[in-house]
Order: structure tokens, then C-alpha cells, then sequence
């Protein structure tokens, strides 16, 4: 509880891993080392509501500097981290500056993937503020003739959210991605096909099983070639195929990378008791498989840091608790929760229907056993909070389908398909 507590990374992981070592009683220095210049802010409003704002853009704080200054909470900001020695318990900034510490809180997030094909004009990825600035500069650029065509690539999250943003500013938008359906990986194919329906019906150009061969520049427009022959010509292109772990710092450091830090079960970094890791970046060992996983929710991130503020103050924690995965997303005129492991369940059973602006669903994803893994749900926010407890609780599918039907007075739904 004395000494000196180093965070690195201003993410959501990061400030909320700073204000539970306060809250906990942390006694020592608390310094959070963040590579943005910007005051913490939270990321997810960025790929939504604040590309289509007019006007000066605000991001949420995470945290003020009266807030920092009266928690005693050290902020450097614009300051990135280049190299940790784990031996002298030292990480060593880029410019040169070497902070020492007694506990090390790795929270560097992960960074959007590269576009494969190099770096050109209007050509944008979307992970931080200034990414968020830029695309919302290009797409509200008032110079241009026409209204615009914006081609996206790639069809999850930030995909599906840069796409509905850009036809709120009436834009034409094209969106592709290689697999069959969007939010195909977590849904599965059945289910994503309603997201592609939902594209449609806000006039979203789809291109589902065709892959982009190349991108190019003529003139004022960027040239998206597909691999089935189709050429877009585009004003925007943004480019949303995942993210990776911001581990490269770490290399040469004595820690156990892969995808991400891997830690056990409460987010020490294997081999290295004094360093610890949360968020995006952390790769922490599942309690029920002992599998190492590696999850982007925003809700884990504060879960993680949480566990780890008050472990790093000698709090007894008996069990590490492990609730279950969550995330949302706004789409056009849906309200969207995924919740659990969707992907692990072979058995799709569907609560409500799917009936486009008029959709309030509920889709329940079980293993062969029964025992519900994940759910989707549509405006429903009353199913959501049902679900989340049932899939804690392992509840069985079709007792939790009745659950539903009964406490939320709908109409008998349809049984299950095979996904």
C-alpha cells in the first residue's frame, strides 16, 4: 500500500485502475502515464454520436485534472512508454525519462490494424480522439460537390457504427467485409443476416463475401477494387478490421506476451509478481477453463482494474469474480446488447421478432447441454437485464425462453434453429 503505484496507459482500464488504488487506500504515489496528449476520455462514443455532432467535439472525461490533483493521482500525458525493464523495476519514456516503481499497471489498450494497403489521403482508421477529429472532418467536409460516398471495410462493430454515423449525414455508404453476414463471428450467419437487412433498409450498399484487392488514388477519389471485380469510387474510405495489443514496448522485457499480457486468473503478469495488466492489453487466465482470454469490453476493462486496485491494497479477495461479458452498440434505430460468448453456443433460439424499426428480439445461444452461453437482444432492455443474470446463473435455455416469454407477457416464440 506505500510506494510507488505506475500506471501505464490513460485508457478507462488505466484511470479506473488509478482511482480504486485511491479508493482502496493506496498510501504511496499513483502516476498514470498516458501517450495522448488529450485528458483521459472514454472511447466509445467516438465511432458514434460524436462523428455526426456539429460543432466542436467534446469527448466524455474520464477523469478532470481538479478530480487527479484532489485524489492525488499523477497525470503524464503525452508521454509514451518505449521500454520496461523489469529487472530495475524502471519503464523508460521515449523521451528518455526512466520511471521507477513498485507495482507496474500495464493499460495500454490495443491500437486499430493498419491499413494493409499503406497510408493516403481520406483513407482513415477509427481507435482514438484525433482518428475520431479527422474522419469526422472528412465526412462533414462541406467543400465537397456531391454528398459524398464512404466505403467501409470491414462489417463489426466500429464498421457497422462508422456506417450508420455517415448515413446520418445523409452520405452514400457502401460497406464490405469478407464474410457472409456482418457481426457474423459473434452471431453466427442466421442472426447476422438481420444486420445485413438492417443495412439495407437504411440504404446501406452491402458487399458481404467480397474481399478489397486494392486500394488507390485518381485524382480527388480513392479507388477501392474488390476481389470479385466490383471498383468502388470513394470520397472516404475507412478502414475497421480489428485491433491489437499494444505490447511492443514490452519486447525484450522478461514478460510472457502473445496476444496481449498474459496473466492468471487475477491479472498478475506470469513470472512477474509486482507487474500487473488490464484491459484490452490483458490476456488474463479464465477461472472455469484456465484458458488465457483476451476480452475488448469496456465493462471488463473496469472489472479488471477494479480487482486489481483493491488486490494491490491487500484487500482479501476470496474469489476473483468474473461476471459476464457485455457490450452495445447504437445502430441507426437499434439498440443492441451482446451478452456472454454468443460463439459458443451451437443452439439459437429467438424471443420476440425481428420486424425492422419495430424490432424488439431477444436471441438465446446455448451449448449441447442447454446451459445458455450468450444472448443478442433488440430494444429490449427489460431482456437484457433478465439475460445477464440467467447467463451468469448457467441457466438452462429453455427455462430462461419461458422465463422471458412469461415475466415479460410475449407470445410463445419459435424453437430453436441450428446455427
Amino acid at each position: 500500500m506505500n510506494g510507488t503505484a505506475l500506471v501505464i496507459g490513460a485508457s478507462v482500464a488505466g484511470i479506473r485502475t488509478a482511482q480504486a488504488l485511491r479508493s482502496e487506500g493506496w498510501r504511496g504515489r499513483v502516476i498514470v502515464v498516458g501517450d495522448e496528449s488529450h485528458l483521459p476520455y472514454d472511447r466509445p462514443p467516438l465511432s458514434k454520436q460524436m462523428l455526426t455532432v456539429r460543432g466542436e467535439v467534446r469527448p466524455t472525461p474520464l477523469i478532470t485534472e481538479h478530480e487527479a490533483a484532489a485524489r492525488e493521482i499523477e497525470l503524464m500525458l503525452g508521454a509514451r512508454a518505449v521500454r520496461l525493464d523489469s529487472t530495475r523495476k524502471q519503464v523508460v519514456l521515449e523521451d528518455g525519462r526512466e520511471l521507477s516503481y513498485d507495482q507496474l499497471v500495464i493499460a495500454t489498450g490495443a491500437s486499430a490494424r493498419p491499413s494493409p494497403w499503406g497510408q493516403l489521403p481520406r483513407l482513415q482508421v477509427l481507435r482514438g480522439l484525433d482518428d475520431c477529429i479527422g474522419l469526422r472532418r472528412a465526412l462533414q467536409d462541406e467543400d465537397r460537390v456531391d454528398h459524398g460516398h464512404v466505403v467501409v471495410v470491414g462489417a463489426g462493430f466500429i464498421g457497422s457504427e462508422v456506417a450508420a454515423a455517415a448515413r446520418a449525414l445523409d452520405l452514400r455508404v457502401s460497406i464490405v467485409d469478407p464474410l457472409p453476414a456482418p457481426l457474423g463471428r459473434v452471431v453466427g450467419p442466421e442472426v447476422g443476416g438481420e444486420f445485413t437487412r438492417l443495412h439495407h433498409r437504411h440504404a446501406v450498399e452491402t458487399h458481404f463475401g467480397s474481399g478489397v484487392a486494392s486500394v488507390t488514388r485518381s485524382a480527388d477519389r480513392l479507388c477501392v477494387l474488390l476481389d470479385d471485380g466490383t471498383d468502388l469510387s470513394a470520397t472516404v474510405v475507412v478502414v475497421g478490421i480489428g485491433a491489437t495489443p499494444n505490447v511492443e514496448w514490452l519486447a525484450g522485457s522478461g514478460l510472457t506476451l502473445g496476444d496481449g499480457v498474459l496473466c492468471d486468473a487475477e491479472g498478475r503478469a506470469v513470472g512477474e509478481p509486482d507487474v500487473s495488466a488490464v484491459g484490452d492489453v490483458a490476456c488474463w487466465t479464465d477461472l472455469d477453463t484456465g484458458i488465457p482470454r483476451r476480452v475488448e469490453h469496456w465493462t471488463r476493462a473496469v472489472e479488471q482494474a477494479n480487482h486489481v486496485g483493491r488486490r494491490l491494497c491487500g484487500a482479501t479477495l476470496e474469489n476473483v469474480e468474473q461476471s459476464v461479458e457485455y457490450v452495445w452498440s447504437d445502430l441507426y434505430d437499434w439498440k443492441t446488447h451482446i451478452i456472454g460468448r454468443p460463439m459458443d453456443g451451437s443452439r439459437v433460439e429467438t424471443v420476440g421478432e425481428f420486424d425492422g424499426a419495430n424490432t424488439k428480439a431477444a436471441v438465446l445461444y446455448a451449448d449441447e447441454q442447454g446451459v445458455l452461453r450468450g444472448s443478442l437482444t433488440v430494444n429490449w432492455p427489460r431482456a437484457m437485464l433478465l439475460l445477464r443474470k440467467a447467463i451468469a446463473q448457467r441457466a438452462d435455455v429453455r427455462a430462461t425462453r419461458d422465463l422471458i416469454e412469461t415475466k415479460l407477457l410475449l407470445p410463445r416464440s419459435s424453437p430453436g434453429m441450428p446455427r
